[in-house]
């Protein structure tokens, strides 16, 4: 937030701030989600507005009081260089406050979140640039005084300007209308374009977590160890949600788990069984993007982790049943950036004509594929008895579960069994 004069009056809260979780199930007891997804994309959830606004009514008045506009940081820097309030399209439609049909402020969202439209900037869509620096900076970058400032966008949307990322799944569809799929986020690129897919919280931080985090080995020495274990061998099931749960159920409450340890279980295999779970998430965001578009002929895969680590490419080809091709482009955000103002300028003719570079294939193996649904199938149910739907009795499993090991074999890996 800032206040009439445009000083901060709280501190930055980003996607990954999680305190506002316990205002989540509130939201869903009081509010029907699926309507609220329906005509926003998103969902009650910690990384999204709504529940960040209560929070921050609920554990700072005197802050908020002293609050004119809650604004992004991308609002807040382009204020900063250009004196101007303004938010893009693409931007908005993150926030969980926007109506992703009408391409304007949700009413009821803005109701629930306990704020009006006067709290945030005016929409503008991304061709509508500026060309005034304010003085200040004008006289430090007089190359850059008069060139256009476009608006900011969503990193996510424009990453997937021909590419995708590591944690997340991602399809910018040239349509009207849209159908938005529960399970899937729906954000905006601009007004004509939308941006469906879903997100993890998890990727490249769960292999810090563990060589960092616990002080294991070399990280890129347990990743080659990992990477030699046989899919689905080492006798764990793992819910990788050490950040909470995003895509596909949105449980902030969800936690991680590796069930199956033993004290033979070797830090590889947990790596190894932590990079799988992740995979199947992403496969659970593949199953809600395909309930509206058709099945890709391939994926096309940027970002750090994913890019570093042949053997989760293949793992994920091998998941999702798909080609997995990398693309050299390091920066896809920036570069997604670069076309749209190229786009805006007319000196592209269409988006898509400029297809970015492809690296290496991976194709998918079926006997492996087979290996790795009958996992994710165990991961469902393990996460099924630890987290029921909202409303439902908690943490209340079956007699089988507190009884012998030899009679909750439902659980144990084909591993584990010998």
């Amino acid at each position: 937030g800032v206040d009439r004069n445009g000083r901060p009056t709280t501190e930055l809260l980003t996607w990954a701030d999680t305190r506002s979780a316990s205002e989540t199930r509130n939201l869903r007891t009081q509010f029907d989600e699926r309507a609220y997804h329906s005509r926003t994309g998103c969902f009650f959830h910690a990384s999204f507005w709504p529940a960040k606004l209560r929070w921050l009514q609920a554990t700072r008045r005197p802050a908020v009081a002293r609050t004119a506009r809650w604004i992004s940081l991308a609002e807040y820097l382009y204020h900063r260089l250009l004196g101007d309030y303004r938010v893009s399209v693409s931007i908005a439609s993150g926030t969980g406050l926007f109506d992703i049909h009408r391409c304007q402020w949700d009413a009821q969202a803005l109701d629930i979140a306990g704020i009006g439209a006067e709290h945030l900037s005016p929409l503008t869509d991304r061709d509508q640039p500026i060309t005034s620096l304010r003085p200040t900076f004008a006289k430090r970058w007089p190359q850059l005084r008069d060139i256009p400032w476009f608006l900011p966008l969503g990193d996510g949307a424009l990453a997937n300007v021909g590419v995708g990322t590591s944690s997340a799944l991602r399809v910018i569809l040239d349509r009207n209308h849209l159908t938005v799929p529960w399970g899937a986020f729906v954000y905006r690129l601009d007004k004509k374009r939308f941006v469906l897919g879903g997100a993890l919280s998890e990727g490249g931080n769960v292999i810090r977590w563990f060589t960092a985090g616990l002080g294991l080995k070399h990280k890129k020495q347990l990743e080659r160890e990992a990477a030699a274990i046989a899919p689905d061998s080492h006798g764990l099931t793992v819910l990788p949600f050490w950040a909470g749960e995003r895509s596909p159920n949105w449980r902030g409450d969800a936690r991680a788990v590796i069930a199956g340890l033993s004290l033979g279980s070797q830090p590889a295999q947990m790596v190894r069984a932590s990079m799988e779970a992740i995979t199947y998430q992403l496969v659970a965001v593949a199953a809600a993007i395909e309930r509206v578009v058709p099945r890709p002929r391939a994926v096309i895969a940027t970002g750090g982790q994913l890019i570093h680590s042949a053997a989760w490419r293949q793992m994920l080809a091998d998941a999702l049943k798909l080609p997995v091709m990398t693309s050299p482009q390091t920066e896809a955000s920036s570069r997604g950036a670069a076309l749209l103002a190229l786009e805006a300028l007319g000196r592209l003719p269409r988006l898509w004509s400029s297809a970015p570079a492809r690296g290496r294939n991976h194709r998918p193996r079926a006997s492996l594929h087979a290996v790795y649904e009958r996992a994710r199938q165990r991961q469902q149910q393990l996460y099924d008895l630890l987290l029921p739907p909202l409303g439902q009795p908690e943490h209340t499993a079956p007699n089988a579960a507190v009884e012998s090991s030899s009679r909750t074999t439902g659980l144990r890996t084909p591993a584990a069994k010998h």
